[in-house]
């Protein structure tokens, strides 16, 4: 076997030891900014100067259609059905009877009754003659005076059973279809008919709680559904005096005159214009960095990365109101967000609309 030279040998060692100390042996700082994946030179990215501009706070949201009035009537006293007055689909209009049940047995108390006071009115009246001349006693008088209060609370109590045998329409508005029949026994449980007040309608719908400080009575909003893509008009009367602690919503109801494309409980599409905000300030959607103690943004201030804590506003397509924590004139950062570091250099690229 040939003999390796030792000059080779050598010459092996020294790339051995040379090679050792540049991987043993590299600056702390090239192997710290490897560890944590610094790039060594500033971070390419792109811009948006902050301006402030003008918009209009323009909501969009679901809602349905409810009626001021609708109930379904029933009655207060148990009895058959005698006679029906109305016609399913009609409009009735308040104070109508509806339905009449059997008042025969209430009839023939009333008659007893009325007899009765009629009677003990004539003897109290006799009483009183005779206490005039200290013929009876003023306790004879008293009892006598007070059976016929009794008996006039009677009369009254079957006057009201009375009146109840009588179903009248509370309010005007449109019946529904009826569940009972002329013969019928009814309780005090039995629906016989719907009644829905048709004009005016309301219109019920929720806006996040942010356009808490634009909404008030009296804006008006338009709607539609999907029979009608004519939009329709209404104007807010009621709004809740509290936040929906679930969906952190404000509900309002807006009134409206009425139409025969719409029926209470059916859904629409609501669409309101809460006003032009002025001098706002908007920045893109990707700005805004979600953290756990709100949102955050970016910006470069001397080509160094600084973050800043925000409170957003209302969103639009493309865009997010910032309300505190940027101003006017401040350049945001909008990609690379997730390479970007507090302090960390950037190199600006080109501005974004």
């Amino acid at each position: 076997m040939k003999k390796i030279p030792n000059w080779i040998i050598i010459v092996v060692v020294i790339a051995l030891v040379i090679a050792s100390k540049f991987i043993f042996f590299a600056p702390k700082e090239d192997m710290a900014a490897a560890a944590k994946g610094k790039p060594k030179g500033p971070i390419a990215v792109n811009y948006y100067v902050v301006t402030p501009v003008a918009f209009n706070n323009e909501v969009f949201a679901t809602g349905k259609i409810g009626a001021l009035n609708q109930i379904d009537i029933m009655p207060e006293v148990s009895g058959k059905v005698m006679a029906i007055y109305f016609k399913e689909g009609e409009t009735v209009n308040k104070g109508s009877v509806l339905v009449k049940l059997n008042d025969a047995d209430l009839q023939a108390q009333s008659l007893k009754l009325k007899t009765q006071v009629t009677l003990s009115e004539q003897k109290l009246e006799r009483l009183k003659k005779l206490l005039e001349i200290k013929g009876v006693s003023q306790e004879e008088f008293d009892m006598q005076q007070n059976e016929l209060s009794s008996l006039k609370a009677d009369q009254a109590y079957v006057s009201a059973q009375l009146a109840k045998t009588n179903i009248i329409a509370p309010f005007t508005g449109m019946i529904g279809l009826k569940n009972i029949s002329e013969g019928s026994f009814v309780n005090t449980s039995t629906p016989i008919v719907s009644l829905v007040q048709v004009k005016p309608l309301y219109v019920e719908f929720s806006v996040p709680e942010k356009y808490s400080n634009l909404f008030s009575k009296g804006i008006a909003v338009k709607f539609s559904n999907e029979n009608t893509k004519e939009q329709q008009t209404a104007t807010i009367y009621a709004i809740e005096p509290r936040v929906d602690e679930l969906t952190k919503t404000i509900k309002a109801r807006a009134t409206y005159n009425g139409n025969e494309h719409f029926y209470p409980g059916s859904f629409v599409k609501v669409f309101a214009n809460l006003g032009e905000t002025q001098n706002a300030l908007m920045v893109p959607t990707q700005c805004v960095i979600p953290t756990l103690k709100g949102q955050k943004v970016f910006i470069t201030k001397n080509g160094i990365a600084t973050e800043a804590m925000v409170t957003i506003g209302v969103r639009t397509d493309d865009k997010i109101q910032i309300i505190e924590g940027i101003n006017a004139g401040d350049t945001v950062i909008t990609t690379g967000l997730l390479s970007i570091k507090k302090d960390a250099e950037l190199k600006l690229l080109k501005s974004v609309n």
